[in-house]
């Protein structure tokens, strides 16, 4: 019977995909190509240089940050102008002006408010002097000018209002700059005996030195010299309290309480902080729980006892340590130093671990601060009775719910105060100890489950010290069967007696071998026929957790009106990976298009290689990280390599493999023990590149499974077998104990490294990146090694080796089986095996990427990778290898998958055409939430947000020179590399400013040098050059946004300049003039006219963004970015005619658009790039000229608007998902 197979190639930016029909009871072409193709598109993350990648969301977010920063600082400038203005403490202004200034953008601009800011060094008329008068003397306050000067004071404080740690998030900063910042301001201050900010930086002021750029507390700096003003100049305390409110008070972060993740057990619930008491100790219990132990009088290893248990407890509530190494444990447990190892370890020890010594234990730190606080002994629960006895709203609450009130306080407030006032005032504690409650740190991360499941998981653990994976299972066990409750849980729990022979259950299903696939299976007909489920009870076991539950997407069990199946959102709280999941959104396009269009349907099988690159963002760099140090390693051996045979000696990618193997084996041959000259290394008649484990029984050919070996010892003696296998084995495993010391050595730095604590962003990728490099080092050495000590080669072995287990690939897989029954990840090292020896790719050859149909190879590769021909590979490894060694006289043979299928799949690039998905986002509009008073409500509005970059950031001066507009920019002199040094001196504006800055330069020989001396327009006076103003040739025409506050009288300088990044779309118009000959005309938009078209009345009006006619001709072409189309030379008639593999030559992809004036006329230009050109628009060379039907093949286009000629997609035709064009106006 044949079967359906849908093969698919997913990567960053690319989905291949394949059909194929399966029949197992042919003789020969078992396969049968039904159709491929590749669907491009961008990936979901940003990235810049090659490497450098960020969320575009966190991008958008950033300077949307700034921008509500900027408001937000505006609005309470405004709200305290209003009450200067009510006590008379500032020039009127009037509302209305107040009012333009918050919604129009329109400072106020009287005489007197202006005058009130205005500074004159003459005069000593600046804040920082007032600040300090303020802070001396006590003014008369009938006095309209004092008044004024109390006002300019305390409006510059409101400019200046320093730095405010969050509560939670004091940590994050203890240690860095702002605090030292601050503490050398506090001593400086101290030694010059100033008492408030104020006067200090008065000080500052008088001599001269710089004031900004130095952090100050909010509170400890600010809010002191404000009270202390108001105090000092009678304002009253009313006064005092409404400005500190409106100066010194921070507004509320918004609640992110949408964005927590949900429970895998109880999908309903969102996920328990981990700062919650009871999730401390449900962690503290499954670390405890799953200790082993073997002391001298055990036979073998085995769990803690309840005393040895209580023995370690006080060690996780210890307010000293948020986390210990498990030597401690270990001590505790042992009784003495240095008596104790892991289990796994040579050193005889009497007591031995199933931990090693130097693994990170968390704490249970919450709980800890908590017992200090209530003076408790160190135990889990003493501290909630010592709570339940003095809260005073514990009337009628459980000590669970008392915990929660606790809990929420040190969770949500967000100051010391508030959190001062509740130990004060709800757990009647005295300003000692409430002091010590409002100083508890709480971290902010959360935890895998929801506090629901922890609840009913905690009590098995802690109560009957079960082990996570059993205390899991039992958790929801009360839905089932009927249970007491228990007291202190106050949920159902199992007798122990039960719980104990359910546990015995598992243990059996390990000790024995059942044809019940999985443990919980196994124990769940244990439990119906323990308790004699009904078959209504028997369907309640479904509710049971499953302790590797992961969010599963709901089935698709309809298809929709017109007959056919869809996949629905692939959308989960669990994968916070925008590159992953904008990958796998392509690839439901792709599949959905193909139920579609019935090339598959629910009963097609389907194989599925995930890029693991569709790791998290750390991972990724990690990954770099580790190709670029291997590529590091091979330039540094090639040039050794060079050193010792010549320069004219190339080095080929065997050879480099080969000094890489040997190098790792000091040189040693592992299984003879002779020492490898270097000499001696390339010879073929000397040393192979032998195969550990032989490829005939599922080994692979990376460098983890390679060793070079002597040839006559691998081809006579070693063979086919196994390292352990071989007489001299002992000796052999000796000679790779290094690689054992090296792992472990890797293990250990690994396990040093954690991010509990660390809360700043940075710092934690940099430590999560090393940790991913360090397990890649790990994993390979514990690969080389773990294959010499391997007995016998596992099941499965072949086609595990190199899978991508990661969360992602779990995910995808099911995801796909909502809707597909038969669903395999196939991997990557299988994929290239397969390609090579089907003769896709040389076997030396490095795998070429120029053109996009190598994913549609790829997935037809996949398509016809089984399980059947993972056990034919074996075979022909087998009788590869005997043939090389002269063993048989024929070579491996291994059935195509179809007779032509080499011949077949290479000329796919002749038919594929490429469909590239481009999001127009310009024309999209955001919904956002109706406030009212302060209230959301259940509306929507239209948003006016604009969805792509309107402009680039810089923003540019306009200057008049001999009569021409020029543009002009600052720029910092440290900031010009060496290499520009002499082009950037050339452009300076200032031709003094210009000759000093070069005579600097010739006299310390770089600019660098001159900057780092200084360079002094007048050096008497102190005036430094630190920025000079440039000419910007590139700036011909830039956008203005918007009009300066300050309004020049020079026209040209009335308007904020900055450069256009894009081009939105291309209009061309062709028509003709009198004398019968064509003429066209174009129009460009860019974004930011876009976007102002889009967000007017204009489109609604039916007013389209391109006229009808321009300069007389009528309009013919749309084009936009990422836009294909469809080539002619004469008449679209050509193209309607042509076979698909035809059109393969003649679609191209729109790059970019832009102007250029060549002999004084403006001529549109657009850059094509053909449809499965694969390499960056960069690096790929446009050239010149109209198409023609006999022209040479042109990776790249660069086109005149007079020259285009094309059918245009969405106007002339369509292409769908999986490149099937129809033509519209055929």
């Amino acid at each position: 019977m044949k079967e359906r197979i849908l093969g698919l190639d997913t990567g960053t930016n690319s989905v291949g995909w394949a059909v194929v029909d399966y029949n197992p009871e042919a003789p020969t072409d078992k396969y049968t190509l039904v159709d491929a193709g590749v669907n491009i598109f961008q990936e979901g993350v940003k990235i810049e240089k090659g490497t450098i990648e960020y969320s575009r969301a966190a991008e958008r977010t950033g300077y949307r940050r700034q921008r509500i920063g900027y408001w937000r600082r505006k609005v309470r400038k405004i709200k305290l102008l209003k009450i200067l203005i009510k006590h008379g403490l500032c020039p009127f202004v009037s509302d209305d002006a107040l009012k333009n200034w918050r919604t129009k953008k329109e400072y106020p601009l009287s005489d007197e408010f202006v005058d009130w800011q205005r500074t004159d060094e003459a005069m000593n008329k600046n804040p920082y002097y007032y600040r300090n008068l303020c802070l001396s003397e006590k003014l008369d306050m009938d006095d309209v000018g004092n008044r004024y000067i109390v006002g300019r004071a305390i409006y510059h404080i409101n400019q200046r209002r320093g730095f405010l740690s969050n509560r939670k998030e004091e940590a994050k900063e203890s240690d860095g700059k702002v605090a030292k910042s601050i503490s050398d301001i506090n001593d400086e201050m101290e030694t010059g005996g100033y008492e408030y900010l104020g006067q200090y930086f008065y000080s500052l002021y008088q001599r001269g030195e710089r004031i900004r750029a130095k952090y100050t507390d909010r509170l400890e700096h600010y809010e002191k010299e404000l009270l202390a003003i108001c105090e000092k100049q009678g304002l009253g305390e009313e006064l005092a309290k409404v400005l500190r409110k409106t100066i010194i008070t921070q507004r509320p972060l918004k609640s992110q309480k949408h964005t927590v993740g949900r429970c895998v057990f109880e999908p309903n619930k969102t996920r328990c902080p981990i700062s919650h008491p009871m999730y401390e100790q449900y962690r503290m219990y499954a670390f405890v729980n799953n200790i082993k132990i073997q002391t001298p009088i055990d036979s073998g290893s085995r769990h803690l006892t309840r005393e040895e248990k209580d023995l370690i407890i006080p060690l996780f509530l210890r307010k000293s340590k948020k986390d210990f190494g498990f030597d401690e444990i270990a001590k505790k447990l042992s009784g003495t130093k240095n008596n104790f190892c892991y289990y796994k370890d040579k050193s005889e020890q009497p007591y031995r671990f199933n931990y090693h010594m130097d693994t990170r234990v968390s704490g249970c730190p919450v709980i800890a601060q908590l017992s200090d606080v209530f003076e408790c002994k160190a135990s889990d629960d003493s501290w909630l009775e010592a709570a339940c006895e003095v809260y005073v709203m514990g009337g009628g609450k459980t000590r669970f719910q008392i915990m929660n009130d606790i809990w929420h306080a040190l969770f949500f407030f967000e100051d010391k105060e508030h959190l001062f006032s509740f130990a004060k005032e709800k757990l009647q504690l005295d300003d000692e100890h409430a002091k010590m409650f409002s100083n508890i740190k709480v971290p902010s991360d959360y935890a895998s489950l929801s506090l629901a499941a922890i609840r009913k998981i905690l009590p098995y653990m802690k109560h009957y010290g079960l082990i996570y994976s059993h205390a899991v299972f039992l958790a929801n066990m009360y839905k089932v069967v009927p249970c007491a409750i228990d007291k202190e849980a106050l949920l159902p729990m199992l007798p122990k007696e039960d719980a104990e022979d359910i546990v015995e259950a598992f243990e059996e299903y390990d000790s024995q071998k059942s044809e019940i696939r999985t443990r919980e299976e196994y124990v769940k007909r244990y439990v119906a026929c323990k308790y004699q489920l009904d078959e209504e009870q028997e369907r309640r076991l479904k509710v049971l957790y499953h302790p590797s539950q992961i969010d599963l997407f709901p089935k698709v069990r309809k298809p929709t009106e017109d007959g056919y199946f869809q996949l629905g959102s692939p959308r989960t709280s669990s994968v916070r990976n925008p590159m992953a999941m904008h990958s796998l959104f392509r690839m439901r396009h792709v599949i959905n298009t193909l139920l579609k269009e019935g090339k598959i349907n629910e009963f097609t099988s389907v194989r599925i290689e995930l890029a693991r690159e569709l790791n998290d963002s750390n991972r990724r760099a990690a990954i770099r990280q580790w190709q670029n140090d291997n590529e590091k390693k091979n330039v540094e051996n090639a040039k050794h390599i060079k050193e010792h045979f010549g320069e004219s000696y190339v080095p080929t990618s065997v050879d480099l493999l080969k000094y890489k193997l040997w190098e790792e084996q000091n040189h040693l041959c592992l299984y003879t023990g002779e020492t490898i000259r270097l000499g001696d290394l390339f010879d073929k008649n000397k040393y192979d590149i032998e195969h550990t484990i032989p490829r005939s029984v599922g080994g692979d050919s990376t460098a983890t499974n390679l060793t070079v070996c002597q040839s006559r010892f691998n081809r006579e003696v070693k063979k086919t077998c196994l390292p352990s296998e071989l007489e001299n084995y002992e000796a052999i495993l000796e000679r790779v104990e290094h690689w054992n010391e090296k792992y472990e050595q890797v293990d250990k730095q690994l396990r040093k490294l954690n991010t509990r604590g660390v809360a700043d962003k940075e710092l934690k990728d940099r430590i999560i990146q090393k940790r991913h490099r360090l397990a890649l080092e790990r994993d390979y050495w514990q690969g080389k090694y773990s294959r010499f000590i391997m007995k016998e080669v596992p099941e499965g072995f072949s086609r595990r080796q190199g899978a991508d287990a990661g969360l992602i690939s779990k995910y995808a897989r099911l995801y796909l089986k909502s809707l597909f029954r038969n669903v395999s990840i196939v991997k990557g090292l299988a994929t290239s095996d397969f390609r090579k020896i089907w003769g896709l790719q040389d076997k030396n050859e490095q795998k070429r990427r120029e053109n996009h149909c190598h994913h549609a190879i790829d997935a037809v590769t996949i398509a016809c990778i089984g399980r059947a021909e993972y056990d034919q590979l074996a075979q022909y490894y087998h009788d590869e290898e005997r043939h090389r060694w002269g063993m048989n006289s024929c070579n491996g043979m291994f059935p195509k998958p179809w007779q032509t299928f080499t011949e077949d799949v290479k000329s796919l690039a002749d038919r594929i055409l490429v469909s590239h998905y481009t999001a127009d986002n310009m024309s999209k509009r955001t919904k956002k939430h109706i406030r009212k008073n302060g209230k959301v409500m259940p509306q929507f509005m239209q948003g006016d947000t604009a969805r792509g970059p309107l402009h680039l950031d810089t923003f540019y001066g306009a200057i008049e020179r001999d009569g021409e507009i020029k543009y002009v920019v600052r720029k910092s002199l440290d900031q010009v590399l060496p290499k520009d040094e002499e082009k950037f001196i050339n452009k300076i504006v200032d031709e003094k400013v210009k000759e000093k800055v070069k005579s600097a330069k010739d006299e310390y020989g770089s600019l660098k040098k001159a900057v780092a001396a200084g360079i002094w327009m007048n050096r008497d006076k102190g005036i430094k050059i630190n920025k000079v103003r440039i000419y910007c040739e590139d700036v011909k025409h830039p956008i203005e946004i918007r009009i300066h506050r300050d309004i020049s009288r020079k026209k040209y300088k009335q308007y904020v300049n900055v450069k256009n990044e894009v081009n939105y779309m291309m209009a061309i118009y062709v028509g003709k003039d009198k004398r019968g000959k064509e003429k066209r005309s174009f129009e460009l938009v860019n974004n930011y006219d876009a976007v102002a078209y889009h967000n007017s009345d204009l489109k609604v009006q039916g007013i389209r963004l391109f006229q009808e006619y321009k300069d007389g001709y009528p309009l013919k072409w749309q084009l936009k970015t990422g836009s294909m189309v469809l080539l002619y030379e004469e008449t679209p008639e050509e193209i309607y005619e042509l076979p698909k593999s035809a059109l393969t030559n003649r679609l191209y992809r729109v790059a970019g658009m832009s102007s250029m004036i060549v002999s004084g006329c403006h001529y549109g230009t657009i850059a094509l790039v053909h449809h499965q050109e694969a390499r960056p628009s960069s690096e790929v060379k446009l050239k010149n000229g109209a198409y023609r039907c006999t022209e040479d093949f042109r990776a790249g286009i660069k086109l005149y608007h007079t020259q285009f000629k094309a059918l245009v997609q969405n106007q002339d035709f369509t292409i769908n998902e999986i490149g099937e064009i129809k033509f519209l106006h055929r």
